[in-house]
């Protein structure tokens, strides 16, 4: 039986996939793990990979036949977990060999966590900031337009993105992104997973919340390390945005997260 499941949702990213899993075959742990892959009805050389790699038994294959988003992505693998664990993951992360044992044996040591995150590295070196401080919707405009840029909203962008934060040190935060989020399974199954009314964008930021409201923590743990090799989906000029399909599914989710969300 595993002690780790990990999940990951899959929907047309090329070689990401391959680079994913064999960096995950590569971690040394005292643990068994499983590789759970929802492909959103993919179309493209992915899709190929994936079908080796379930014959072959270095994944389990879950294919819903439609593109269900993120988070619902997610929890359709999840059905199919059956660790103590599991291990949010994008296809575009590779880790260290010793990154899970790392993050399992934190949450083994605390069970007062709910999520737990690692220290995310671009391929250039950089630390990427993936923790966030609660917000409100306008600092999610001024963090997409040129207003960032512009005293006293730079001030109020800078804080929400935390450049304030010591990457080098294990805290609670408030918010992790999804990239990477290992957590226990009560856990997970307690909240109801990802709430599947956010087809992509956001539904990360509400897992954070969801296991706050039952009482557990959001812990950064630097100590141990992954590596992401994505580009933001919803990056550019404003005006240009304005025009671009997935912003549009970011500014609907962000309306769907602070409605929900709105006093609490």
């Amino acid at each position: 039986m595993p002690k780790l499941s990990i999940t990951i949702v899959n929907y047309n990213q090329k070689y990401f996939p391959r680079l994913c899993v064999e960096a995950l075959k590569k971690s040394k742990c005292d643990f068994k793990f499983e590789i759970i892959i929802c492909d959103n009805n993919s179309s493209d050389e992915s899709v190929e990979y994936l079908k080796q790699a379930s014959d072959k038994g270095d994944i389990i294959l879950v294919e819903p036949g439609r593109n269900l988003g993120y988070g619902s992505g997610h929890n359709f693998a999840a059905r199919e977990a059956n660790g103590k664990y599991i291990l949010i993951l994008n296809t575009d992360i590779t880790v260290e060999p010793d990154t899970l044992q790392k993050l399992v044996d934190y949450l083994d040591d605390h069970d007062d966590v709910g999520i737990v995150g690692p220290k995310l590295m671009y391929h250039n070196g950089e630390v990427q900031k993936s923790c966030r401080r609660h917000f409100k919707f306008f600092d999610l405009f001024i963090k997409r337009s040129f207003l960032r840029k512009v005293w006293p909203f730079s001030g109020r962008y800078k804080k929400y993105i935390m450049e304030d934060f010591n990457h080098e040190s294990t805290q609670v935060v408030d918010l992790i992104t999804g990239a990477f989020m290992m957590m226990p399974k009560k856990v997970y199954e307690k909240i109801r997973g990802f709430d599947e009314r956010y087809f992509l964008f956001m539904e990360d930021f509400d897992l954070c919340k969801k296991v706050q409201e039952e009482g557990f923590k959001i812990v950064y743990h630097p100590e141990a390390i992954a590596w992401h090799y994505h580009k933001r989906l919803s990056e550019g000029r404003f005006l240009k945005l304005l025009f671009n399909k997935i912003s549009w599914y970011h500014l609907a989710s962000a309306i769907k997260y602070h409605w929900k969300w709105r006093g609490r």
